[in-house]
């Protein structure tokens, strides 16, 4: 599946999801998708939920990996601390946002149906 779309379904259920509005921030923060396949910026805040294009370089945190780490870690079946110990993905920004997408990853992740 494209970058952009996997951002665009992590912003769609992140934007249902009630219980994450206590832990958005009040100024957008910036996270960017790099994978060898291609680049996608979703913007975070209480205010706004969406995919992007243009990004503020001083509020942005870049998750650089292959594009199947990535799709693991925005389908919930890997966690941003187990990629990064396996040396799957890197981070460059600051550790509390970091700390904060990890936070909203996991409570954003897809149910699973167990039958």
């Amino acid at each position: 599946m494209d970058m952009r779309e996997l951002v665009k379904q992590l912003a769609e259920r992140m934007k249902t999801l009630n219980h994450l509005l206590p832990i958005l921030p009040e100024e957008e923060l910036y996270v960017r998708f790099e994978s060898e396949t291609g680049t996608a910026v979703v913007v975070i805040s209480k205010h706004r939920i969406s995919p992007k294009v243009e990004v503020d370089e001083r509020r942005v945190l870049t998750v650089r990996g292959s594009k199947e780490a990535l799709e693991s870690l925005l389908s919930g079946r890997m966690k941003l601390q187990q990629l990064i110990r396996l040396q799957e993905v890197h981070i460059s920004g600051s550790f509390r946002h970091m700390l904060l997408l990890e936070s909203l990853l996991h409570l954003a992740k897809p149910y699973r149906h167990v039958c």
